[in-house]
């Protein structure tokens, strides 16, 4: 190899590496975006739905298992809490202890 071609190679290699280091960065940066930005669309989705229920009456609200007082704690929950965990959380807590209260009664 002649000697210009070598000290091209030498000039080169250290641009394309601050080059793809340069990518790589810009790459996980906007990934970085993507996730926080989707993390906000899942969060602002879960609050549109907090405010959908508390427009429910209390017999429908019965109905899927949860009471006023549960969508008044899981909206009073941290901004980047997901609310819908607490609710979650309630109705299965409520359908154990009627399971468990069939079982004592001998009802099945």
């Amino acid at each position: 190899m002649s000697m210009s071609g070598e000290t091209r190679r030498l000039v080169v290699a250290p641009v394309a590496e601050a080059l793809a280091s340069l990518l790589m960065m810009t790459v996980a940066a906007a990934y970085g975006a993507k996730r926080r930005a989707d993390a906000l669309g899942h969060m602002l989705e879960r609050r549109r739905a907090m405010a959908a229920l508390a427009t429910l009456d209390d017999h429908m609200l019965k109905d899927i298992g949860i009471t006023r007082a549960d969508v008044r704690d899981a909206v009073s929950a941290p901004l980047g809490a997901d609310p819908t965990r607490l609710l979650v959380l309630r109705v299965s807590e409520r359908r154990a202890a009627r399971q468990l209260a069939r079982r004592e009664l001998g009802l099945g």
